[in-house]
């Protein structure tokens, strides 16, 4: 592993100890990551991914199971993009999670700009920014197929939460499919031809429908002690975990969020403490 010690940039070369062996799996493995920040454990990391134009409805079930994976242990990846990939990256982070974008440019180079701030959350919040692309590396359009197949190569499973019949994110998701790993899927409104692609997926037996965290998990045969508890949560319980799905809130933004007042609102959250649901941070209730 060699340095890039003014920009804090690190190397991994395909037989060092440290590059993912998730990567190392896969026939046509990249030869070297360039990397920004720490590499994380990938052996249960999710990509989430999806369509740059996305919807209110594709945002919230991003949220919800970004925030559900996270929760569960799952190191979320995805590729900075705008729309459903930007969403995936600031819940996790919102969650406490660790995130891993990867680049279709150099690892120097984030694109689109605007996301130059959320970049820099990820790398400070222990995630990492990564990419085969030498330093320098503008972001070009065929770029972006190679970078769909390392997204999902570093994954065991994906998840496309919205996309069009012809979005990146079912790229990923047919990589991912090639690559033998786990691929899912959230249906759409019938009504929304452009966005059908998921849907398309699913009806072609090339991604499992998910409505629920549940189902992931039972796929993964990941039925632990938290997705227990996350089935025994009664009806107010989980209104409160919907609205902290998309982040951290006191007890005024809950109050403002909900129809509970203060006496009920302390004791639901007083329930879901004592099942390991939720912990305040920085005087704000999160999910754990």
């Amino acid at each position: 592993m060699s340095t890039v010690s003014e920009l804090g940039i690190k190397v991994y070369f395909v037989d060092d100890v440290d590059y993912p062996i998730t990567l190392k799996q896969m026939e046509k493995k990249p030869p070297f990551l360039f990397v920004r920040g720490k590499l994380p454990d990938f052996h249960k990391a999710m990509a989430v991914v999806g369509t740059r134009s996305c919807t209110e409805y594709g945002r919230n079930v991003t949220k919800r199971f970004t925030a559900d994976l996270v929760r569960h242990g799952f190191v979320i990846v995805s590729g900075l993009a705008m729309g459903i990939d930007s969403v995936a990256h600031r819940t996790t982070l919102q969650n406490n999670g660790t995130t891993v974008a990867v680049l279709g440019s150099g690892v120097d180079v984030i694109t689109p700009s605007s996301n130059y701030r959320l970049a820099q959350d990820i790398i400070q919040s222990g995630g990492a920014i990564v990419s085969t692309y030498p330093l320098g590396t503008k972001a070009l359009r065929h770029h972006f197929p190679d970078r769909n197949v390392i997204i999902a190569g570093l994954c065991q499973g994906t998840l496309v939460t919205e996309g069009g019949k012809h979005s990146g994110a079912l790229i990923t998701a047919r990589e991912a499919h090639e690559l033998s790993r786990e691929v899912f899927a959230v249906p759409n409104d019938i009504n929304k031809y452009a966005l059908s692609g998921t849907n398309s997926y699913i009806r072609n037996s090339k991604a499992k429908l998910v409505d629920s965290i549940v189902h992931i998990l039972e796929d993964l045969k990941m039925e632990t002690k938290t997705m227990r508890q996350a089935l025994d949560l009664s009806h107010d319980e989980r209104i409160i975990m919907e609205k902290l799905s998309s982040g951290g809130k006191d007890m005024d933004d809950l109050c403002d969020e909900t129809t509970f007042d203060i006496p009920r609102l302390s004791e639901l959250l007083l329930h879901l403490q004592l099942k390991n649901a939720v912990a305040q941070q920085n005087c704000k209730w999160v999910i754990t």
